[in-house]
């Protein structure tokens, strides 16, 4: 997916959803969407006889709608009858949160499900024109985030964003080990050759699709912003942090 979608920068107007480009559907977008940004989760009470308000706030956002205004090439009306399916076809085959990329932030990716409808389908038919809309979730991930580092005790990594990140950590060894940075501090015991640990989904596992949570114990990772010093403990052959750097 990253070969197809660094070859087609070049063209104005591409997004990319789930490995596909809308290129390859004879689609162009038409400008670029507005800079939608996520919004706190919050909440504010009232207080009788009280001054102000009471404010609550989450370490958590709402998910975002990215919209793009796109058109169709096409020669003649059943031509793009057929194009509009190959399209909604294409669209509605993702299921869950899908990789979403597009020119117009090239350094970063979203994870997002296609929310159109049948007023897309219509506006396409008619018109040959519609809004394309995704909802996303509020983290705009940095593709920088993507690459494994390899650590060991003492190592550095530096979160260049304001937001805590919660990385995907692949250790290799045997017996106990731990890992900890920013204090908090995972334990794995009685590990036997590699342990793969999801912090955002707080899960352990071997693949193809072992559990392994039972091994795992303590506080699953997060990367401050700036400097993360890690602390490793125990028998390891290799450990590697994909950061999953994200913004909002």
């Amino acid at each position: 997916m990253a070969r197809l979608f660094n070859h087609a920068t070049n063209k104005q107007g591409l997004i990319v959803f789930g490995g596909e480009a809308s290129s390859d559907y004879g689609m162009v977008v038409a400008e670029a969407p507005s800079f939608e940004r996520a919004t706190r989760k919050q909440t504010v009470y009232t207080v009788p006889g009280r001054n102000g308000t009471i404010l609550f706030q989450e370490d958590a956002w709402e998910d975002v709608t990215r919209n793009y205004r796109v058109w169709l090439t096409y020669d003649s009306i059943s031509a793009l009858n057929e194009k509009v399916d190959a399209l909604e076809a294409w669209l509605n085959s993702k299921t869950g949160y899908t990789r979403l990329e597009d020119n117009f932030e090239p350094d970063i990716y979203r994870l997002a499900y296609y929310s159109g409808g049948n007023e897309f389908s219509n506006d396409l038919t008619i018109k040959g024109e519609a809004t394309l809309s995704f909802t996303c979730r509020p983290e705009r991930f940095l593709k920088i985030g993507e690459k494994e580092d390899e650590i060991s005790n003492g190592s550095l990594l530096h979160n260049p964003t304001k937001f805590k990140s919660k990385p995907l950590i692949h250790i290799e060894g045997s017996g106990n080990v731990t890992i900890g940075t920013g204090g908090n501090t995972l334990t794995i015991t009685g590990l036997v050759d590699y342990i793969n640990i999801d912090c955002e989904r707080m899960n352990a596992y071997r693949l193809p699709a072992e559990n392994r949570n039972s091994l795992v114990s303590g506080s699953f990772l997060k990367l401050a912003p700036g400097d993360n010093t890690f602390a490793i403990t125990g028998n390891t052959t290799k450990v590697t942090i994909k950061p999953n750097y994200f913004t909002i």
